[in-house]
């Protein structure tokens, strides 16, 4: 039962009214009442005769009914019990504090375990008793939570061993420990074999019987200091405690035929199943973690390679790990070159094959500027930022910088280069809009150059994607054509204004009467679609006068001009 306003405590609390803004005042009842009704339990703490006095006894509800009779502060201590109350004691001995206390408390009651916040705040003024107005709310659920949280951050849920990370921790302690004690272990990764095939078979609900009773069986030929890791979707490591390789070898074979040989049970029947293996010894083949699980790849997928069940050790290879040096390195600097604004554009003229001194448009190719001022060539940087995902940015950065030169000489024609994965980035799209929007009249002299691989990998979204920047104003060209898939059906359905014929056809082509035929006809096929015809790579002119009588109305080579960073002031003014 609520008390009423006669029934509160008499305790003087200082001022009646407190303003709480320039219009609006409460009463100090008010507020207590107010705000007792976010929490489980509300009271207020005479110091010096240890008196609780709950302020409203119906808000302690169920959960916390157990509290009601508790009428002292060492009462209600006592059911705390734990560090927590002797940080509340050392909290109570500095009464002028003016931080409050917050603690969370541990309480069983009839077997059953609750999580309660406290709150204390003092509320009493310097000539009156020491009086503290506290707060108890059950976070029994949030506590559950965070413990969920914090079990996921370490294991698997599906099958309750540790997460990538965690392994990855655990196995940083391994290395740490081997470095002191001068001793090797194991690691390995071991994959199921044809887990696409179970998915199809039985569905996705077995194949986690499947993955679940493997790692299993695994876990229970392991010791006590041994760990087991889910790293991947169908793929575990582990963590050997064995020094030599015979003996990692050995176990690790052993659990291969353990696997193989004995059905795993699942709701829909047994299922048999194989695991391929690979292993590398540490820290003899690597010395960090990222090393490690990198060796241990490489060695799964060389097991793969023989024959489902494969067994093999990594075989270090000093060409694969310079080149993983060099692409960290790499992928470094361009971070670094990106943030910075160190990636810049090189223009290569694309020239009319009737009056070579007349450049029709440039396009624009990234370069990046290392530290030291000095240009990096393309072919250093490109496949490592294709490879990591770098090229969204890049192609970003070129977008941003083409445009600063459109807009600042509406005489030049630009292309530049967007690479599949930058197609349906949003990120560039927004930019895109953005600057397209802003500038329309650039849009119309900025080409987009495409590749037939994203052509083909989703031709009807392609369709709508260059549709899209055909609405801006921008034009279209297919950069490489023959250099891969060789169709001539997107013609049509792309609705290209440029085709740029890949060089590998250019290059000799006055000693290929095969590529002459090739050329003759995508230049007639070009023609009769309202397309221009680009060559690449013209290297003399003899090759120039040859295509110019197949129909090739433009040339694009070091011989008419190769990719400079120039001030874009410098280029030639005639674009058309």
């Amino acid at each position: 039962m609520k008390r009423t306003q006669s029934e509160q405590p008499t305790t003087d609390l200082g001022p009646a009214v407190i303003v709480m803004t320039a219009s609006y005042n409460l009463t100090i009842s008010q507020m207590i009442d107010a705000v007792a009704r976010t929490g489980d339990a509300a009271f207020l703490w005479t110091r010096d005769n240890d008196q609780i006095d709950w302020l409203d006894r119906s808000a302690l509800g169920k959960s916390l009914a157990f509290l009601a009779d508790t009428s002292t502060g060492k009462a209600l201590a006592e059911r705390y019990g734990d560090e927590h109350h002797r940080r509340r004691t050392q909290w109570l001995t500095r009464p002028r504090a003016l931080t409050g206390f917050l603690a969370t408390h541990h309480v069983e009651e009839n077997g059953v375990s609750y999580w309660i916040e406290e709150r204390l705040v003092r509320i009493g003024g310097d000539a009156k008793p020491d009086i503290y107005l506290g707060f108890l709310r059950n976070v029994t659920d949030v506590h559950a939570y965070q413990e969920r949280l914090t079990y996921l951050a370490c294991f698997d849920e599906l099958t309750g061993h540790f997460t990538r990370a965690r392994l990855r921790t655990s196995l940083a302690q391994s290395l740490v420990s081997s470095f002191a004690d001068d001793r090797s272990f194991c690691f390995a990764f071991i994959g199921l074999d044809n887990m696409i095939g179970v998915n199809h078979a039985f569905g996705y609900d077995v194949a986690d019987e499947v993955l679940t009773g493997v790692g299993y069986r695994i876990q229970s030929e392991l010791g006590d200091d041994e760990a087991i890791g889910r790293v991947a979707s169908s793929k575990f490591g582990v963590i050997l405690d064995t020094t030599t390789r015979e003996e990692a070898q050995e176990r690790l074979c052993a659990l291969q035929r353990i696997i193989r040989d004995e059905f795993i049970l699942t709701g829909s029947g047994p299922v048999a199943v194989t695991v391929s293996i690979g292993a590398v010894d540490l820290p003899d083949q690597a010395r960090t973690t990222q090393d490690a699980f990198a060796a241990a790849e490489d060695a799964l997928t060389v097991a793969k390679q023989t024959a489902p069940g494969g067994f093999a050790f990594h075989k270090p290879d000093d060409t694969e790990v310079e080149s993983r040096r060099r692409n960290i390195a790499v992928a470094d600097e361009l971070s670094s070159a990106l943030r910075e604004d160190r990636i810049c554009l090189a223009f290569q003229p694309i020239v009319s094959a009737k009056d070579t001194s007349k450049v029709v448009f440039y396009e624009s190719l990234a370069r990046m500027v290392d530290r030291n001022g000095e240009l990096v060539p393309a072919a250093s940087f490109m496949p490592v930022a294709e490879q990591l995902g770098f090229v969204r940015l890049i192609d970003q950065r070129v977008l941003e910088l083409a445009f600063d030169v459109l807009v600042s000489d509406p005489s030049l024609r630009l292309s530049i280069n967007l690479s599949p994965q930058t197609m349906n980035d949003t990120g560039w799209s927004r930019s895109f809009d953005a600057l397209t929007t802003a500038h329309p009249e650039a849009a119309r002299r900025l080409i987009i150059e495409i590749t037939e691989s994203y052509a083909i990998q989703d031709t009807t979204r392609a369709v709508d994607r260059l549709a899209e920047f055909k609405a801006r104003g921008c034009s279209i060209a297919l950069d490489d054509f023959g250099a891969g898939y060789t169709s001539f059906k997107y013609f049509k359905t792309l609705n290209l204004d440029i085709v740029k014929i890949d060089g590998s056809y250019i290059r000799g082509v006055c000693d290929s009467p095969d590529n002459q035929l090739f050329v003759r006809c995508l230049s007639e096929l070009a023609l009769h679609y309202g397309m221009v015809v680009v060559a690449e790579m013209v290297e003399h002119d003899a090759s120039a006068a040859l295509l110019r009588g197949v129909g090739v109305e433009c040339f694009q080579g070091n011989f008419f001009g190769p990719a400079e960073v120039v001030d874009a002031g410098t280029l030639q003014r005639s674009c058309g």
